[in-house]
């Protein structure tokens, strides 16, 4: 049975996005092996942190309206120790570049930043 889109928390949707992510990596590992080394490459420890990193990723996914890039970079800032009100921060920045669109994404990332850290619904 399918579960009502009120039930489904953001570690479902997370862990859907991953499903269909490895799916495409199996369809095409070469180009999603260099993907993932730019993934790596980009976030590596330097002058900022991951996390700084993280957050930017997810302010430029509020300002791209990406949902699933959303979801995917808000868990990695969680991972690597970014606070609420860091994410906050950097929504506020989105919301400046993106304009009124950015705050509807800018509401579901700390939606879901609220979701996977207390892992509630999403």
């Amino acid at each position: 049975m399918a579960q009502n889109e009120n039930q489904i928390t953001a570690q479902d949707k997370l862990n859907a996005l991953n499903a269909r992510t490895m799916t495409l990596y199996t369809a095409e590992k070469t180009t999603m092996t260099a993907f993932r080394g730019v993934m790596q490459a980009a976030t590596r420890k330097g002058e900022l942190s991951p996390a700084l990193k993280e957050l930017m990723a997810v302010a430029i996914a509020v300002a791209k309206g990406c949902e699933d890039c959303i979801l995917f970079h808000v868990s990695e800032a969680l991972k690597h120790g970014a606070t609420r009100q860091q994410l906050v921060e950097s929504l506020a920045v989105s919301i400046e570049m993106a304009g009124g669109p950015g705050t509807v994404y800018a509401a579901k990332a700390l939606s879901l930043f609220d979701a996977l850290q207390n892992g509630e619904q999403g």
